[in-house]
């Protein structure tokens, strides 16, 4: 059986007092197999890495609302920390505005005919790309917020347009409309001034919730009356999300 030995110090005059704890219980005190010196209290910067418990790669210990420390899970490539206000621990989350989508870019390839002085919406067929597949380029040539995806959007469109009959074109409206209603046109009114071609370009920022949509419309008064043609050269429909 081992034995306890408590040695004195051939140096020191001063005694050394072990005093129990007031208690009714019994108490086992184990002593570690090993050589050193027991401390009654950790010292300064005496804590190792070597000293800490092992971890996942990638998390940061942080605190929990009751004070105590918490690892923070790891996030994804290109997350960052973010604070989640007192009382909370952090989070890695997406960056604001992340990567810029949803986001689309659709164009004609054909001409399209406006019937004079009629507001008609603009029929925008192809696809460069379209991330969400939120832009229907057969039915209804409108862009549709996903679900989970509100937010600021940037909107903008440009159409190139001719007058039927040469030097026709009078007066011009390029408008955007949200959920069926106007919200933003770029009037032109020539004068009789005798232009037959002409590059209309409108653009907006907006707040737009899940389900909105988005559409492009466009109204040509020519005189002499005559139609207009949206050409299929520079004439697009594109849109991204800011944040």
């Amino acid at each position: 059986m081992a034995k306890v030995k408590i040695q004195g110090h051939a140096s020191g005059t001063g005694i050394l007092t072990v005093a129990a704890p007031d208690t009714d219980v019994n108490r086992t005190i184990t002593l570690p197999d090993a050589t050193g010196t027991l401390l009654t209290e950790v010292a300064d910067n005496a804590v190792t890495l070597a000293k800490m418990a092992g971890g996942t790669d990638g998390n940061i210990i942080s605190y929990d609302a009751s004070g105590d420390p918490v690892a923070i899970a790891t996030g994804d490539d290109g997350q960052v920390l973010t604070s989640a206000g007192a009382g909370a621990p952090p989070a890695f989350e997406d960056a604001a505005g992340g990567t810029n989508t949803p986001s689309f870019h659709a164009y004609r390839n054909a001409t399209q005919g406006i019937a004079d002085n009629s507001t008609v919406k603009l029929m925008f067929t192809h696809e460069t790309w379209d991330t969400d597949s939120a832009y229907d380029n057969s039915t209804n040539y409108r862009f549709t917020v996903p679900a989970g995806e509100g937010g600021k959007y940037f909107i903008y469109s440009q159409i190139y347009t001719s007058s039927v009959s040469a030097g026709a074109i009078d007066v011009t409206q390029f408008m955007i409309y949200k959920n069926g209603a106007e919200i933003r046109e770029v009037y032109h009114n020539f004068n009789e001034a005798g232009f037959d071609r002409f590059t209309h370009k409108i653009t907006a920022i907006e707040d737009l919730s899940a389900t909105d949509y988005i559409e492009i419309y466009f109204n040509g008064n020519n005189e002499p009356t005559s139609s207009s043609y949206i050409y299929a050269h520079d004439s697009y429909f594109t849109m991204f999300k800011l944040l």
